[in-house]
């Protein structure tokens, strides 16, 4: 049995770590890693799918092409919420795979470049729409919420590629990756999901593990809470770092995707990563892979 998370974070030394994941799948562009019902789900932009890790490898669970999925949250009374990336929309996926609704707008505004996800625990889910990446860019990125019953609300724009998010129904925070800003935002929401305090909770320039990097659009990506934890993936560095709720750094795991986008925790306390190996060839070759508890909560 391990010791209490909260006993964990005290002993966590802020460091590198330097444990060896398992890979567990290899997929085109894998993103958007979903715990759910016993199963890990995870996106391929590269092909067009959604896939389901089962015995050491992958099986499809949907495709539609154009789609370019990078998200999937548990939506509805037994759903998923599918962000097509690249075909600019939401899709409703049944638990079998169908397809249902396609939502393109938001009270009127087209959905720009859908993102990343995440299930409010009422079966609405909060995504990212990330607007243009690029340093010069304007900040377009918006985070919104579709409400189980299909209804589309803007929580906060004017964001420098709103990236990965996460949300804490019991103390309704809504964690933010601001990509191109290099640091990670905590929104308190009230019951209609309104912004009534925002705050940096962590800025990687004051990190020091975060604090150097060599790719220009580096910065980070998808997030995964466990209580009293929170994991960050850093695209374009291939680092997941580790921090405790109020953005304290605890630790750095490398793996060997440099292209790391998504960050989720298990039922049994494994943490898996997902990214490509590269970004600027079709399919993007990439990896899923997994560390055990006892690699990611070494103290370093």
């Amino acid at each position: 049995m391990k010791a209490p998370l909260l006993a964990l974070t005290l002993v966590l030394a802020a460091g590198v770590a330097d444990a060896d994941p398992a890979v567990v799948a290899s997929g085109a562009y894998p993103e958007g890693l979903l715990w759910h019902q016993g199963r890990m789900y995870f996106t391929e932009m590269g092909a067009d799918r959604v896939s389901i890790i089962a015995d050491g490898s992958s099986r499809p669970f949907w495709e539609l092409s154009g789609c370019g999925p990078t998200s999937i949250a548990p939506f509805g009374p037994s759903g998923f919420l599918v962000n097509c990336h690249l075909g600019k929309a939401v899709v409703e996926v049944s638990a079998a795979g169908v397809t249902g609704r396609t939502f393109r707008t938001a009270n009127g505004v087209p959905i720009q470049d859908p993102n990343a996800s995440i299930g409010d625990g009422q079966g609405g889910v909060f995504f990212s729409d990330s607007g243009v990446f690029d340093l010069s860019a304007a900040s377009t990125g918006r985070v919104y919420h579709l409400s189980a019953m299909g209804v589309m609300t803007e929580v906060l724009g004017g964001i420098r590629y709103a990236n990965g998010v996460n949300f804490d129904p019991a103390t309704r925070t809504l964690y933010v990756s601001e990509h191109l800003a290099r640091r990670v935002l905590a929104l308190t929401l009230d019951g209609r999901n309104r912004v009534t305090a925002r705050r940096v909770l962590i800025n990687f320039a004051d990190v020091p593990a975060a604090k150097d990097y060599s790719y220009p659009l580096a910065g980070p990506d998808g997030i995964a809470l466990r209580p009293g934890l929170l994991a960050v993936a850093e695209y374009g560095e291939g680092r997941v770092h580790l921090f405790d709720r109020e953005g304290k750094h605890l630790n750095t795991l490398k793996v060997s995707m440099p292209f790391v986008d998504t960050v989720h925790w298990d039922g049994t306390g494994n943490l898996f990563a997902g990214g490509a190996f590269q970004n600027t060839r079709l399919p993007y070759e990439g990896a899923v892979v997994r560390f055990a508890p006892a690699d990611w909560e070494r103290p370093h």
